[in-house]
């Protein structure tokens, strides 16, 4: 068969040209349509179900929403994890798929199950947008000096996150911030009383006025009348004017009763940037698989549309775009490429001593990569750093390298002419296309390991395997095809054989060398024997890691407040905060995220607040490494007592939380059942970690602490009055976040309708007065009906695996991630004992690290041992294979003094690498 296609090529050699002007036209296309990423999508498939349920605490969030859902989705086929958080009114539950699954058929799976769950009516699950950890693209800010801010919010949420949704490859829209508007019905309840109402005529009489109806039609000669009954409020006068009630005649209004505003909704996060508290944020979410570079460039023309159709008096700020990181891949990627190629044109230049033969060579590099680019646009191979910056050029043109060299030599020794020249380059060609041809076969079954990979490790190093070894089997088609047929074309005279100035300079110190080697062989033996001794004892004192980090230019500061804290208590930390970040010259924004988005996709709490660090250019720094940034950072911001922080990058920190569902380079795990007993265990193993070197950003979940409100009913008090628990609890809910009734429109838009109970300015003392209506007429005290107690609850309840877990998570700083693991290891198990039915488990970067290396262990031999079978296939000779074998233990040498030279630790890139 490769004495067929040589011979195919050589015979029709204009056929073989046209074939390469088409490979040449089709990769270059194919180059321009190939996604470009900066960081893979390592993340496994995953499904969100988010259930909004205000006013309601974590552990009946948990009990009533999360564990009901949790229930119905365990026997989906295909999870591999199950995950959720249950907050103050709202329940995330992550359902994670094995790599492979069909987003669409996944997210079909988990609708038709969610629907099965027995939940609160007024309980609606939903579920995530179909993003992915590297999905944000895109950010930016509103802000007016004339507008208030719900109405800058609402413009956000009707106006600006509908057309951004809009652009082809966008998932959503993720609205941060300033409050959602709010028509808001504030009753006396002194005014209630007076006029002798109940807060449910009030609800009842708000819902009776806010409809349309529909009638038949009527005819009108030749034509049909349709009917309409317009009855929807339009306006704040509509609703102040509504009729609760008639008194002798008398209609008593809302207004009577009360005052009609508008106000916004329960806030779950604030959104400020550098010096401004309160902002709105829009974040733009590409769809998963998605190209960056063609949904940032839609983005960017649907901001100019919406930018000129912005109210005077609004501004839009866009401060985050992922195509800065996108274009200094693309730099780097490019930058690597033509380096590479260059080096290895003029090396060969320098080795061949011919320039024709260099030229052909050296075509093999670019038609090799526009090869490898049709294969990745045909398998939607997304490029990126690491599926193309490692592709080794030494390795495709080595090939083409002996196929030239060797038809050099024989038409340099025969000095065909004539149509002969043909034949003499066959002849040449078929000499080493067998053996050629097994050693890519052994160049691909060295990558075959990284082919086994699974989660992070395979997403991140399977393209890079695919790339290269497609690369390397279209240099060796173009090695059989085109290099003979160049070569007949451009050596139709003989070419001199001359040997390059170069390799005789190598030579001379070369064969003495070897002499004196062959003659002393006890010598050689003994030397790379103790460099391989040397090797060993030297990687043994490397430093571990799982991956090198990827400098994505900006920061990433997650601090963490004391549980329990506001909203309004935890801002003017977060403004003090801002402020010292600006202080760094290096700093060119600030934007500070206070607890959560009101779409629920980020569940956290307010003692929550995460600040993306945008960064100048480096040569702009007063720092070397971003380290020391960090470390300057950390040091500012260390006199605020009763916070913890932890820095990290914008897209590592999503990696981080979607593959080990903890906000942390490394955690330990605890499961068990009780939240009380996993908080003090977790602290115990916290303390314990302070004193191992290396840990930075320590902390853990806190799950308990928040405090509670607790109004517990006296069933036989309301039984006594004929009141029933609905009416108390109805009396709760419009004294704290008042009760949603209706809904009024604006054109398009639609808004809340709430009735709330006005108090004196304290709230507490408000409730506490509060009296419910018994039927009798009579005004019941709450506190006759209930007990009124302060104590505290659950803040949040996390869990995995249908189990109840806490995480304790740090960061590394001036240490490598295997000998601070492993200390930490020793003194875990040492200083902590875990009661029965509770589990730890390490994870983070070290379980990925783990499991890598686990499967390196098994994969390797065996790859080896394949290399050993295809060696002896190609020389008939066990001694010959075993001979070329004995070189491998010698490879690691090189690698390994390296990486201590240049300081390195060795991880799984390197691992890749030997």
């Amino acid at each position: 068969m490769i004495a067929r296609l040589v011979a195919f090529a050589l015979h029709q050699r204009f056929i073989t040209l046209a074939l390469a002007l088409l490979l040449t036209v089709g990769g270059i296309i194919s180059y321009h349509r190939l996604p470009i990423e900066a960081y893979p999508d390592v993340a496994d498939v995953q499904v969100d179900v988010i259930t909004i349920w205000p006013g309601h605490a974590a552990e009946e969030v948990e009990r009533l929403i999360t564990v009901p859902l949790e229930k119905e989705l365990n026997g989906i086929a295909g999870i591999t994890f199950l995950r959720s958080v249950s907050n103050f009114g709202l329940s995330n539950v992550r359902v994670l798929f094995v790599d492979g699954t069909d987003n669409y058929w996944a997210r079909q799976q988990v609708l038709e199950r969610i629907t099965g769950a027995e939940l609160p009516p007024d309980a609606k699950p939903g579920l995530g947008p179909l993003a992915s950890v590297i999905s944000e693209v895109y950010r930016y800010t509103l802000e007016s000096k004339t507008m208030p801010l719900v109405e800058v919010k609402a413009l956000q949420d009707w106006v600006l996150e509908r057309e951004f949704r809009k652009v082809p490859g966008v998932a959503d829209v993720i609205s941060w911030g300033g409050g959602i508007k709010q028509y808001q019905i504030t009753v006396d309840p002194g005014r209630l009383r007076a006029y002798n109402l109940t807060l449910k005529q009030v609800f009842d009489a708000v819902t009776a006025n806010n409809a349309n109806a529909g009638g038949s039609y009527l005819r009108d000669g030749e034509y049909a009348l349709m009917v309409r009954g317009i009855g929807l409020l339009r306006s704040t006068d509509d609703l102040a004017d509504v009729v609760v009630a008639a008194q002798k005649g008398t209609p008593v209004r809302i207004r009577d009763i009360g005052e009609v505003g508008i106000g916004h909704a329960i806030r779950f996060g604030i959104l400020g940037r550098d010096h401004e508290d309160d902002l709105v944020q829009g974040i733009v979410l590409m769809r998963k698989g998605e190209n960056p570079d063609a949904v940032i460039e839609g983005v960017k023309k649907k901001l100019a549309e919406v930018k000129r159709t912005l109210p005077a008096g609004v501004e839009l700020y866009d401060y985050y775009s992922r195509d800065r990181l996108v274009k200094t891949t693309v730099t780097t990627v490019l930058r690597n490429l033509i380096e590479g190629a260059a080096l290895v044109i003029v090396l060969l230049s320098l080795l061949l001593w011919n320039l024709r033969s260099a030229f052909i060579v050296a075509l093999t590099i670019p038609l090799s990569l526009l090869f490898a680019f049709m294969f990745m646009d045909l398998r939607g191979i997304p490029a990126n750093l690491l599926s193309l910056g490692a592709i080794d050029f030494g390795i495709i043109v080595d090939g083409a390298v002996i196929m030239a060299e060797n038809i050099l030599r024989h038409l340099a020794e025969r000095r065909p002419t004539g149509h002969r020249v043909v034949r003499e380059v066959q002849h040449a060609a078929l000499e080493v296309a067998r053996p050629l041809t097994f050693a890519v076969l052994i160049i691909m079954t060295v990558y075959v390991p990284i082919l086994t990979f699974q989660r992070i490790e395979g997403k991140l190093f399977r393209p890079m395997a695919v790339t290269i070894s497609v690369a390397v089997v279209g240099a060796l088609l173009l090695t059989l095809t085109l290099i003979p047929v160049l070569s007949s074309y451009l050596f139709r005279r003989p070419p001199q054989e001359r040997e390059s100035p170069v390799l005789r300079w190598l030579r001379r110190p070369y064969g003495p060398a070897i002499r004196w080697c062959v003659r002393r062989p006890l010598v050689p033996l003994l030397g790379a024997g103790g460099l391989f001794v040397l090797a060993l004892i030297v990687f043994a004192l490397l430093g571990k890691e799982f991956l090198p980090e990827l400098d994505e230019g900006d920061l990433w500061l997650r601090v963490k407040f004391p549980i329990g804290i506001s909203l309004e208590g935890a801002q003017p930390y977060v403004h003090r905060i801002r402020e010292r970040l600006l202080t760094f010259p290096e700093v060119r924004v600030v934007v500070s995220q206070l607890g959560a988005p009101d779409d629920g996709t980020d569940p956290n709490g307010p003692d929550n607040c995460e600040f993306y660090i945008g960064l100048r250019p480096r040569d702009e720094w007063r720092f070397r490494e971003k380290g020391q940034l960090v470390d300057a950072m950390s040091t500012s911001l260390a006199d605020l007592n009763g916070i913890t922080t932890n820095f990290s990058q914008p897209i590592k920190d999503n990696v981080d939380e979607a593959l080990a569902g903890v906000k942390g380079e490394l955690a330990i795990k605890l499961y068990g059942p009780d939240v009380f007993v996993l908080e003090a265990k977790a602290r115990e193993i916290a303390n314990v970690l302070t004193a191992v070197r290396g840990v930075a950003d320590l902390d853990y979940d806190h799950l308990v602490g928040q405090p509670q409100l607790q109004i517990v009913i006296d069933r036989k008090a309301i039984a006594r009055y004929g009141i029933n628990v609905q009416e108390v609890q109805d009396a709760i809910e419009a004294a704290t976040k008042g009760r949603n009734v209706t809904e009024l429109f604006e054109g398009e838009r639609r808004f809340g309708v709430v009735v709330k109970l006005a108090h004196n300015g304290d709230p507490l003392a408000s409730l506490k007065a509060l009296t419910v209506s018994a039927p009798s007429g009579e005004r019941i005290p709450l506190t006759q009906l209930a007990e009124i107690t302060k104590t505290d609850g659950l803040a949040q309840v996390l869990r995995e695996g249908n189990l109840r877990r806490i995480a304790i998570k740090w960061s590394i700083r001036e240490r490598d991630m295997g000998s601070l693991v492993a200390e930490a290891m020793q003194k875990v198990q040492a200083a902590v004992k875990l009661p029965e039915g509770y589990t730890m488990i390490w994870s983070g970067r070290f379980e990925d690290q783990q499991r890598a290396l686990a499967r390196l262990y098994v994969i390797v031999p065996l790859v080896i041992f394949i290399i050993f079978i295809l060696l002896f296939g190609t020389f008939q000779s066990v001694g010959d294979a075993l001979l070329i074998m004995l070189n491998l233990p010698f490879a690691i040498i090189g690698g390994t003094l390296a990486l201590f030279l240049w300081r390195s630790n060795f991880n799984i890139s390197a691992a890749v690498g030997y």
